[in-house]
């Protein structure tokens, strides 16, 4: 049976701890106005994230992280077009461009920093579909929930506690 519902009425932080707590296998897919995110998780880990309108290319995520320049990337997008990203990670590393460890730590980065801005997500509708898991090719990274739900609700109290000590610059 599929999970579905509202963040209004369970958070992304309820919804992350079900899924590590069951152990659960699956894509969450979480859609906020204007924006939507798929997470897919594997025995209760994180192992893949996408979310619309961030350019979830492996060339753009080693650029952000700074592991090539934006003009190469751009380069490898264009000639590497029909290419999963297991192949083109394998081609950059046979290539000297990187290492497998890079490769992981940027894709870890990429993932923490969307799923961190999930937290923030208080109004939109989610749903679960179990035994869903990322498309063949991709790059899985196993990401324990436990740590992530920590970090984000220490990231989402701060800010809280940010915001009430900050004048509001709205009023005129």
């Amino acid at each position: 049976m599929a999970l579905k519902g509202n963040l209004k009425d369970f958070s992304t932080t309820q919804l992350l701890n079900l899924i590590h707590l069951a152990r659960k296998t699956g894509a969450l897919s979480i859609q906020v106005q204007p924006g939507a995110s798929r997470l897919f998780f594997k025995e209760g880990k994180l192992v893949h994230v996408t979310t619309v309108g961030r350019d979830a290319h492996l060339a753009s995520v080693l650029a952000r992280a700074g592991k090539l320049t934006e003009e190469q990337a751009r380069v490898i997008r264009t000639r590497a077009e029909n290419q999963t990203e297991k192949e083109l990670g394998m081609l950059l590393m046979s290539a000297g461009y990187i290492t497998q460890q890079e490769i992981v730590a940027a894709i870890r980065t990429e993932t923490l920093e969307v799923v961190y801005g999930l937290f923030t997500w208080s109004d939109g509708l989610f749903h679960f579909e179990p035994n869903q898991l990322p498309p063949d090719g991709t790059i899985s990274v196993a990401v324990d929930l436990e740590n992530l739900i920590l970090e984000g609700s220490r990231r989402v109290k701060e800010w809280e506690q940010l915001q009430d000590e900050l004048p509001d610059l709205n009023m005129a």
